[in-house]
């Protein structure tokens, strides 16, 4: 930045703080942060962010851009980091560096650069940010190899560390999460031995030990979070389901389209059908249900995240569907789906425009 520009952002800079000091606005705190980003100065942009949130709490762009400016500080961070592990790597910066890149989202890179510390090193305390950042996948994927990589990691980290109660925490949120109680008991049992008398993993230890009576296998326990997407203290579903007397108007219409071969709503263990009749219907739904399971668990295998909607054309016609809050919707039709058939569906799914 030339000389001239830095004076005439310094003058800019000032009179957005003279604006601020007289209405301390949203929208003042906002030119303010801005005229810091043009400035330069990420620090300042924080500040500011920082200020303005504890006295607008929820405004979106103050939010936004203090997660901006956090991120410009960390990645500036990151590249230090990245020249200092050149010249002396140690165990510190090792550390920093992971930590910084969980925070930020990166966690593959996060594993990356544990597994370069391990080769490296072959230190138990990089084994645990391996065991933490697959864990991390695994909340975040539900893929099933994730949560088994995890927790073995943490095991032979466990006997490394010896005393180090995380990778005991991480086994124990694991197999909580999955529902696998008797390894979550022997986890907690574990670290009841490393923090005896501690009330809060006393307490825990009392609530897994009255759910051991459900509990599966770990590797079936991970098998069935894969399947379903789901751990076992997810909230429930969002949403009222919409009553079958609401549903089945919807289906009959879209059902008496030209063209229209069947349309089906799931919700749970509920399949209502359309245009498909006796055994017919029953392989319908099974088959619209099957297509929805596998489509869930390959986006989770590939790291897409959560499928909006399904959309499959061929010589059998079209076939489109949507999952959502309140069930999921789904029509197979001769030709291609129309826009009132989907507008149809997502009403249904409550994808938009509400409950059906």
């Amino acid at each position: 930045m030339s000389i001239l520009s830095r004076i005439t952002a310094r003058r800019r800079v000032r009179d957005a703080a003279r604006r601020l000091s007289l209405d301390p606005s949203a929208e003042n705190y906002v030119a303010l942060a801005h005229e810091h980003v043009v400035a330069g100065s990420p620090q300042e942009v924080l500040r500011v962010c920082t200020e303005g949130l504890q006295i607008h709490s929820v405004d979106p762009e103050l939010t936004r851009l203090a997660e901006r400016a956090k991120t410009v500080q960390l990645d500036s961070r990151l590249r230090s980091l990245q020249k200092d592990l050149q010249t002396s790597p140690r165990p510190a910066l090792w550390r920093e560096m992971c930590d910084i890149l969980v925070q930020t989202g990166r966690v593959v890179r996060a594993e990356e650069t544990a597994e370069e510390w391990y080769e490296a090193t072959k230190d138990g305390e990089s084994l645990y940010y391996r065991a933490r950042c697959r864990a991390e996948l695994f909340f975040n994927e539900r893929r099933a190899e994730d949560g088994r990589v995890a927790y073995e990691l943490a095991e032979e980290c466990q006997k490394q560390l010896g005393s180090d109660v995380r990778p005991l925490q991480l086994q124990f949120e694991i197999a909580r999460r999955a529902g696998a109680w008797q390894e979550a008991r022997t986890a907690i049992a574990r670290l009841l031995e490393l923090m005896p008398g501690n009330a809060e993993l006393e307490a825990r230890f009392r609530s897994v030990i009255s759910d051991g009576e459900q509990s599966r296998i770990l590797d079936d326990a991970l098998a069935e979070v894969e399947r379903t997407g789901r751990f076992v203290d997810d909230a429930p579903e969002a949403g009222p389901a919409p009553a079958n007397a609401l549903v089945r108007p919807v289906l009959q219409e879209l059902g008496t389209e030209p063209g229209v071969h069947a349309v089906v709503f799931l919700r749970g263990g509920t399949a209502l059908v359309q245009g498909a009749h006796g055994p017919t219907a029953d392989r319908t739904a099974r088959m619209v249900r099957d297509v929805l399971q596998r489509t869930r668990n390959a986006a989770r295998r590939m790291a897409l995240g959560r499928p909006l909607e399904v959309q499959l054309e061929g010589d059998f016609g079209s076939f489109h569907m949507v999952p959502g809050e309140l069930g999921s919707a789904a029509i197979w039709s001769l030709g291609a789906a129309k826009r009132h058939y989907l507008e149809a569906l997502r009403k249904l799914a409550g994808v938009a425009g509400g409950a059906a």
